[in-house]
């Protein structure tokens, strides 16, 4: 099975320093836990910040992931563009007709070319709010790949296309676009998770990611893909940042485990378009164990409830 770890790079006030580096223990923590597994990521780099703060953050941040050995693909916040005779305070991309969604994207992706001097060849939406109309557009703009389907949809996840291709929570083409989904398993407790939870660092236990990734290989999926951020493992603590140490450890786990097991297969995103044998059926659903899920659970109450009484 392949696998592919996805980070979403992004920073809504243009402080790169904090927003994506963390001071240190943001992006460059991820590179560094990487290469010490020989992993390669997929790095979904937010481009349109550039028309407001300028571009040299971002070659900054281009510059690190690709000396790093990973690779960098277009993600696009409209909200954080300034784009002349385009009102762009909707950070939802589905709100956008066609030919407003082609203009974003088209100037997310000069930017991205210029600041990473990379192909590009993916893309992902901001929350992943794509639609039929976004599809287009990535056919018109040669990016026959995306990443903008997830299951889970209970919160900040608002995809429009989950349902337009013909294979669930697996790789699966509709016409010219290839889409590699956010993987999620279902929730052995959805009054509380939501009918599922998805692959990502913060949202999910290492018992629930180890055990639905080996079920996943186990059960034939073609693909795996984990979302992380660079803003999941650190906090803000006064002029300085503290690292997340339950998701650092997770992302320090994570990474081993794919690396050590033979039938897991770490991938960059593009490597899709080399594929020729993509599915033409959903795969089973995964659920994962009641007690794995119960121990991430106690985990986030305990956080909450720290958090709520300041300790």
């Amino acid at each position: 099975m392949n696998v592919f770890l996805t980070v979403d790079v992004e920073t809504y006030t243009g402080d790169y320093a904090l927003d994506v580096h963390g001071y240190g223990k943001g992006l460059d923590y991820i590179v560094k836990v990487c290469g010490e597994h020989n992993v390669r990521a997929t790095f979904f780099v937010e481009a349109l910040g550039a028309t407001r703060w300028g571009r040299g953050p971002l070659r900054k941040v281009c510059s690190l992931i690709k000396e790093s050995g990973h690779e960098i693909q277009l993600h696009i916040h409209s909200n954080v563009a300034t784009i002349p005779g385009l009102k762009t305070e909707e950070d939802r991309l589905w709100a956008y007709d066609g030919a407003q969604q082609r203009q974003l994207i088209s100037t997310g992706l000069d930017i991205l070319r210029d600041c990473a001097q990379t192909e590009i060849k993916a893309f992902r939406a901001g929350d992943l709010m794509a639609n039929e109309a976004t599809l287009a557009a990535m056919e018109q703009l040669d990016l026959p790949l995306g990443s903008n389907r997830d299951l889970d949809c209970k919160s900040t996840i608002r995809s429009h296309v989950n349902e337009h291709f013909p294979v669930r929570n697996d790789l699966s083409r509709r016409g010219g676009i290839i889409d590699l989904p956010i993987s999620a398993f279902r929730s052995p407790f959805p009054m509380l998770d939501g009918r599922y939870r998805h692959l990502q660092i913060c949202a999910v236990g290492m018992r629930e990611m180890f055990h639905s990734l080996s079920r996943m290989a186990e059960s034939g999926y073609l693909c795996a893909t984990v979302l992380t951020h660079p803003h999941e493992f650190f906090r803000r603590a006064g002029e300085t940042t503290v690292p997340r140490r339950k998701n650092c450890r997770r992302l320090r786990e994570l990474v081993r485990f794919i690396s050590s097991r033979p039938e897991m297969h770490p991938r960059t995103v593009s490597e899709c378009l080399a594929m020729r044998d993509i599915p033409t059926v959903s795969p089973p659903e995964i659920k994962v164990k009641a007690h794995h899920s119960l121990l991430r659970l106690g985990s986030q109450l305990s956080d909450r409830l720290s958090t709520w009484l300041g300790t």
